[in-house]
């Protein structure tokens, strides 16, 4: 039965990689699972204030067009790998030969464009919001002993539409397959760190907006400049000296922030290979455990030629070229 009023649980959003900037593809959409939105068109107005005129105040001006937001999606087995893609660039795909793939993402490369369509069906008049020229921009996630494993996901567009239908009616899906909290793991030089109650990951690729003078009110573009990773792992006080120590002699660390699903080869890492960690003082709050939260920073590791590289294993075989 056809809807007069718009609910979250009736939203669909298709997502496809596009092949010139700005133009949406006419099919090859994939449905994607997500637990909020943002993304939306803004045109703010502007007001200069004339002389004059007497005391009333005139006409405002609409300002140029910005099309961007947050997309919360959940950590999942399939589905995430065409999120990374649109963070990354395409990954390095290989078989494993038992039916899983292993797909792995670094940072520092050209990222692709996609086209979004975010769309209320359920609608007596259906609104179908499509935006092109999009490119992810940021990711984030917390780490804690219990709960869904869900990302945030900054996205920066050209501009948006409106239309009456979908742009596709067919559109391709991954089978859902969340990882939790759970089996969640944060690693520091291959071992497991002792006394973490959680933990923050942070990537952006810092993308900057061309914006040129249009008619339109468009922005011509979206380029990337610097990558960087910043986290934090929240600590009991204790015996171990992992962190302690190497930030004693100020050396950087190897990080893993990770998620497996017990009982099967699907799991999801992401590898700092070159992390510095501050010195904090450990302050006492009371009777209860001592801990302390270390805002870390990740660097390009000259050895292993990356910031962060992030490998997903699944059973999709790839996420087209």
């Amino acid at each position: 039965m056809a809807k007069t009023r718009a609910y979250g649980a009736d939203c669909i959003l298709l997502a496809a990689f596009e092949t010139v900037y700005g133009t949406l593809p006419a099919d090859g959409y994939t449905r994607l699972s997500f637990k909020e939105s943002s993304l939306g068109a803004e045109r703010p107005l502007g007001y200069d204030p004339l002389l004059g005129q007497g005391r009333d105040a005139q006409d405002p001006f609409y300002e140029a067009i910005k099309d961007e937001g947050d997309i919360g999606v959940p950590l999942d087995v399939r589905a995430l790998g065409f999120w990374l893609k649109g963070l990354f660039g395409a990954p390095a795909t290989a078989d494993n030969g038992d039916g899983t793939f292993d797909h792995v993402f670094t940072s520092g490369g050209t990222l692709p464009s996609l086209a979004i369509e975010i769309g209320h069906a359920q609608l007596a008049v259906p609104k179908f919001f499509r935006h092109g020229g999009a490119k992810l921009d940021k990711l984030s996630f917390d780490m804690a002993r219990s709960g869904t494993a869900n990302a945030s996901i900054g996205v920066i567009a050209q501009g948006e539409t409106e239309t009456a239908a979908t742009i596709d009616a067919s559109p391709a899906t991954f089978a859902l397959k969340r990882f939790s909290q759970g089996s969640g793991a944060i690693r520091v030089g291959g071992g497991q760190l002792a006394n973490v109650v959680g933990g923050k990951l942070s990537f952006s690729n810092n993308l900057e907006r061309v914006e040129t003078i249009r008619a339109d009110g468009l922005i011509d573009g979206v380029d990337e400049t610097e990558a960087t990773a910043e986290g934090s792992v929240d600590i009991r006080f204790g015996t171990d000296t992992t962190l302690t120590a190497a930030i004693a002699d100020e050396s950087p660390v190897a990080m893993e922030y990770g998620f497996t699903i017990p009982g099967s080869a699907f799991a999801l890492t992401f590898h700092l290979p070159r992390v510095f960690c501050p010195k904090k003082k450990q302050e006492i709050k009371g009777p209860g455990g001592i801990q302390a939260s270390y805002d870390w920073r990740a660097a390009r590791d000259p050895v292993a030629g990356y910031l962060l590289r992030v490998t997903l294993v699944n059973d999709v075989a790839g996420y087209g070229s």
